[in-house]
């Protein structure tokens, strides 16, 4: 064979393997565009009303007109949101079920014997919405009145103080785990069903100390029932500047609670591109920017490549506190 027909059948070879892969490309990209066939579901391990359900509802109203379709909020709270994210890891990897993983299920995952999914090996990242510093309140009769105050007073009663959660495994109680890991204070965890009641009854006096959501204790604080020693990030929240955070006392810490949007591992990634991009257009747009910002939030977004990034630091570094501070579910 000479060498102009070696070339030949070199270039019609190219242009075949080219020719294949477009086609290749076709049934994927017409999937994307024909997304969603029928109603949508956003899990949410949650119950209904609280910061993660809200921010799904709005995302649940931004999405129905753009898709054409009904997109419908499912609460299936329970079990540190594992409960609900179990649906989303068996659904269909269609994009069509959607869930809201939050901390919680990151921190839930090393601290269960048998968890129900595997979020590296079963959920398949979409985007990372936003991220929300927690501020440590005490009650008003606690004799602090900043961290390194709190931190001599806690030594001072060693066992003797108690500490409130929405549950284990909530932001509340691994932001107050990883604090005492890191000043080697003794208190006791008291976990609620939920932020809400864990707040009543620190308000009324029932516990002393909480790492608690922003949105709900910012009202509280202004009104004088509870006393904010600083913030759970390494950096000032924008929300609270005046507020220091608790890395300025000395702590290696950053702690945050954050939300972002997961489907079944497996989906069209031409589907999982189309929904991040409808949803990154969602959080461009002003009044979701305003409506997260009021709620304490900041707005992350980005490409799903991002989001997966994050959450493969994140596991590292919960399943670490999680093995030294010898936290168990069951």
């Amino acid at each position: 064979m000479n060498r102009q027909e070696t070339n030949r059948r070199r270039g019609f070879l190219r242009g075949a393997a080219s020719s294949v892969a477009a086609a290749a490309l076709v049934p994927s990209f017409a999937r994307a565009q024909a997304f969603p066939a029928r109603p949508v579901r956003i899990l949410v391990g949650q119950t209904a009303g609280g910061g993660t359900d809200v921010l799904a509802r709005m995302l649940a109203e931004k999405l129905t007109p753009v898709w054409k379709h009904p997109v419908v909020v499912e609460n299936r709270p329970g079990a540190s949101g594992a409960i609900g994210m179990d649906v989303v890891a068996k659904a269909e990897p269609d994009g069509h079920t959607l869930g809201m993983l939050i901390l919680n299920h990151v921190v839930y995952e090393p601290m269960a014997a048998k968890p129900p999914y595997r979020i590296e090996q079963d959920l398949e990242p979409i985007v990372w919405l936003s991220r929300q510093s927690n501020i440590l309140v005490v009650h008003p009769s606690v004799p602090a009145t900043n961290v390194a105050e709190l931190i001599a007073w806690l030594k001072a009663n060693p066992g003797k103080v108690s500490y409130a959660s929405g549950g284990a495994g909530s932001p509340a109680h691994v932001a107050a785990e990883l604090f005492r890991l890191q000043t080697g204070v003794d208190f006791v965890h008291v976990p609620y069903k939920g932020g809400g009641a864990a707040m009543q009854d620190l308000v009324a006096g029932v516990t002393t100390v909480m790492f608690a959501a922003a949105p709900v204790a910012l009202p509280l604080i202004r009104d004088g029932r509870l006393r904010a020693l600083g913030v759970t990030s390494d950096t000032r929240s924008p929300q609270t500047p005046d507020l220091p955070s608790l890395a300025e006392s000395g702590l290696r810490y950053d702690v945050r609670d954050w939300q972002g949007v997961v489907t079944r591992k497996g989906a069209d990634p031409a589907i999982v591109a189309r929904i991040n991009a409808d949803i990154n257009a969602v959080l461009a747009s002003d009044d979701v920017r305003k409506r997260i910002a009021a709620m304490g939030g900041e707005i992350i977004g980005g490409p799903a490549a991002d989001f997966a990034a994050f959450l493969g630091s994140e596991r590292g570094k919960w399943e670490r506190v999680v093995r030294e501070a010898k936290l168990s579910v069951n």
